[in-house]
């Protein structure tokens, strides 16, 4: 015996009913079985909604009591024909009658007492059953069951209780003489929800208690299996609206069901697990819609034991209270007082926790109970609160988050897992319980956490690929490589383990977002059509709405409108990678603010492109600090533009030529004389020096400028280069006096005994900074280790491909950073 349960949304549309009817016949052909319906969806607000507008005298529940007979004719007319059996629709009529007569008994009561609306609430499955059985009974024996006939509760209306012993005795005895009557054995149609006490008043069970009708008729009958058919393909790891990569658990205990349903779950009514635990009966959850789909199977069989969780769930709309006094410590009794208190007003406490000083007692209740807690609690200690020996302690806007498996149970570590993921993110915890059954943690947290609570742990618990969610402001030469890059190695990435989605693309003027990914075929058209007007703040404000759990800021702009975001973004939990040096050269107050602010907030600050581009400068400077050797001198050339200049400049062409074919190859910034200032080189020697533990200002670096003070600003490129021609002599003259010396000219950067310098250096031959080619960047490190001869990085300093490349490196070293 099969027992196989269908939810409104099962039964939504006369579709929606065919398709049911076709999952019932095939079970049919496999042994007996029997069907508990709900009313179609939302027919059972509608009822309600009727009985409210009687109640208040509104002629309107006419109307809509219409609206409702109307919908049931339709489904009837598309299921059996205009034709269709006359006595299905007298059947229907009457009981549309029944409903009619109670509603006008209540309009003319004006009240609608808790047994009028169990009645009243009573025709939606009534109509339904009768109508699914009619529909079945055209092709295989059908039958409708009322199942007032057997489940007998008490008298509390609106959430009655079942009288199990009266019950089972009533649905052996009714099945048995049903199915004895038969030849074939038809398929009983049950109603969900409602039973009846034992005078015959109709009475509802609990929202959601078609599970319950269905577990207690599994249970009664020893049914071998109670298959809940629903609108998903089974019980998930977590809610999908809320955490996308949700997925089906196969296989969850019992213990595991109930306490994912207690704290939100919505596939099972949490009281539908009891009568089948009792006889060990397992539940298979089914989706209507993907009858295909092998649902999540319920059973006394623990299942994957490697798997330490099997949920994550929450409850939002909490209070968390906090009784707090030094009275209370060591005193007997205050809990129960407390507890007690709270029971008397009918207030429902959804998690306790109590440290061991005894000095506090929290407990979140929901939201809509807050006033009768506070008023139950007050009057309870009215003698403390008058001598101010005790406070209460009120924190709205509350939401519960609990992780759920078995195998949690005396795994070291698990605590410290989900916790550890939720500081990690800045998620502040309000309270903390877990049961001595150790299958439960839960805590409490802002609502306004709840969703990234949820990704967080559902992604350090369940997801085998790290996820990186990727902000790109600035696509002109290096953006644009860089998401080049990241679309030609998507592949590659997903195969070493990592998720890496762009979700967000950011020019001057405009920016697109989209929580789903963008494609990186297609993004400059998306950009291009964009109405987001660009700005930080704005930016950030539509991240926030996405919930992300680990994303990035790359910032490949040279802008310090982005650079003064960084604060911002920080505290919005987004790391940050970036070729742009202003930050990295803030005055030192502010720098030493904002390095504090990521560190504070557990935020990486990735900028290997800072200095070198793409070559590995910074994080072999950072890791011979950190192995523990002294820095005495760094030196090199930092400047692309510069490197290339002087690699040339023998003597053959004018220095003012060179620079010319420089700036029409693209070799140069826009405007020559940024590059000639070498205020870029004291850029990088001021970032090399932090680094090292130096506090320099930009002020302190000396620097020399190419450009002769009367060229620095006013002339226009072709004027500027016209009257640059006139200082070649002064150069040349330079040149030919290193040359008579056997060296070459370079602009290098010198790093040493605290002071740093930039500007034209003379240098043998056979040196190495003297070998250098194109517009290489060489930086030389000579530390306490690397003393006789220093440890030197070369290769190409400058131009998108490598720059990208710097920062691509970064978004994988954040990748291996991050926890899994």
């Amino acid at each position: 015996m099969r027992i196989l349960k269908f939810g409104g949304s099962s039964l939504a549309t006369t579709d929606c009913i065919r398709d049911v009817g076709t999952i019932i016949l095939k079970a049919a052909r496999r042994g007996p079985l029997i069907i508990v319906v709900s009313a179609f969806q939302d027919v059972t607000n509608q009822l309600l909604d009727c009985a409210r507008l009687a109640e208040k005298g509104d002629g309107c529940y006419e109307a809509a009591w219409k609206k409702i007979g109307a919908r049931h004719h339709a489904v009837i007319n598309n299921l059996l024909g205009r034709r269709g059996s006359i006595r299905i629709r007298s059947q229907i009529d009457r009981l549309l009658r029944d409903l009619h007569d109670a509603l006008h008994g209540v309009q003319l009561l004006g009240h609608g007492p808790p047994r009028a609306l169990d009645l009243i609430a009573s025709f939606g499955e009534r109509l339904c059953a009768v109508i699914v059985a009619a529909h079945l009974a055209r092709f295989h024996p059908a039958r409708f069951v009322d199942a007032r006939q057997f489940v007998i509760t008490d008298d509390q209306f609106t959430s009655a209780n079942v009288i199990f012993g009266n019950t089972n005795r009533s649905v052996r005895r009714y099945f048995g003489e049903l199915f004895r009557s038969q030849r074939r054995r038809p398929i009983p149609v049950v109603t969900g929800f409602i039973g009846s006490t034992s005078d015959g008043q109709t009475t509802t069970i609990g929202r959601n208690g078609s599970d319950y009708t269905a577990a207690i008729l599994g249970a009664a009958l020893g049914a071998s299996v109670i298959e809940i058919w629903t609108d998903v393909d089974g019980v998930l790891s977590a809610d999908p609206k809320a955490v996308a990569p949700a997925f089906v658990l196969p296989r969850i205990s019992y213990e595991e069901a109930m306490e994912l349903s207690y704290f939100g779950a919505k596939v099972l009514h949490s009281a539908a697990i009891a009568p089948a635990v009792a006889r060990r009966i397992p539940l298979l959850i089914k989706n209507t819609f993907r009858p295909e789909a092998p649902g999540t199977l319920i059973s006394s069989d623990r299942g994957d034991g490697d798997q330490l969780a099997k949920g994550i769930t929450s409850i939002a709309g909490l209070t968390l209270l906090t009784l707090r006094g030094l009275n209370m410590v060591g005193v007997p009794g205050i809990a129960e007082r407390l507890f007690r208190a709270l029971a008397s007003r009918g207030v429902n406490v959804i998690l306790i926790s109590q440290a061991s000083s005894e000095h506090t007692i929290c407990f979140a209740v929901r939201e809509a109970d807050t006033a009768s807690a506070i008023a139950a609690v007050r009057h309870e200690f009215r003698f403390e609160f008058q001598h101010r020996f005790t406070s209460l302690d009120e924190k709205p806007n509350q939401a519960i988050v609990a992780i759920v498996g078995d195998e949690m149970k005396g795994h070291p570590g698990v605590s410290g897992k989900v916790f550890g993921a939720l500081g990690r993110h800045n998620i502040n915890i309000s309270a903390i319980a877990q049961g001595a059954s150790e299958r439960n943690i839960s805590c409490v947290i802002d609502v306004t956490q709840q969703a990234r609570a949820l990704n967080v742990i559902h992604q350090t618990f369940f997801e085998i690929r790290k996820r990186l969610a990727l902000i790109v402001v600035g696509v002109g030469n290096i953006g644009g490589t860089l998401l080049r890059q990241l679309h030609e190695q998507h592949a590659y990435l997903r195969t070493r383990g990592f998720d890496v989605t762009v979700i967000g693309i950011a020019n001057s003027k405009r920016f697109v977002l989209d929580g789903d990914g963008i494609n990186l075929a297609r993004w400059r058209e998306k950009l291009s059509v964009s109405r987001r007007r660009m700005d930080p703040q704005r930016l950030l404000t539509e991240i926030a709405k996405l919930e992300l759990t680990d994303a990035a800021i790359v910032d490949c702009t040279a802008d310090d409108s982005i650079v003064n975001a960084y604060p911002d973004f920080a505290r919005a939990n987004l790391h940050i990678i970036t070729p742009n040096k202003r930050a990295n050269v803030l005055p030192w107050r502010q720098y030493a603010l904002l390095m504090d602010l990521l560190r504070n907030r557990q935020k990486y600050f990735l900028d290997e492109a800072n200095v070198g581009a793409g070559l590995p400068v910074m994080s072999t400077l950072r890791d011979l600090i950190a192995s523990g050797d002294v820095i005495r001198k760094v030196e090199g050339v930092f400047s692309g533009t510069l490197s290339y200049l002087f690699n040339n400049f023998d003597g053959r062409m004018p220095f003012s030529a060179l620079l010319r074919a420089a700036y029409k190859t693209g070799l140069t910034e826009p405007d020559p004389r940024d590059d000639l200032s070498g205020q870029d080189v004291a850029r990088k020697l001021l970032i090399l020096a932090r680094q090292s533990g130096s506090r320099m200002e930009i002020t302190d670096v000396s620097v020399e400028n190419l450009v002769p003070k009367s060229l620095a600003v006013g002339p226009f490129l072709q004027r500027f280069f016209a009257l640059f021609a006139r200082h070649d002599s002064a150069m040349a003259e330079r040149l030919k006096r290193a040359q008579s010396r056997a060296a070459v000219l370079r602009y290098v950067g010198t790093l040493e005994g605290g002071r740093a310098r930039a500007g034209i250096k003379e240098f043998p031959r056979n040196h190495p900074i003297a070998n250098t080619r194109g517009s290489d960047n060489i930086i030389a490190f000579t530390t306490k280790r690397y003393s006789r001869t220093p440890l030197v990085i070369q290769g190409p300093g400058a131009g998108a491909d490598v720059t990208a490349m710097g920062v691509f490196s970064d978004i994988l070293k954040l990748l291996n950073y991050l926890p899994h």
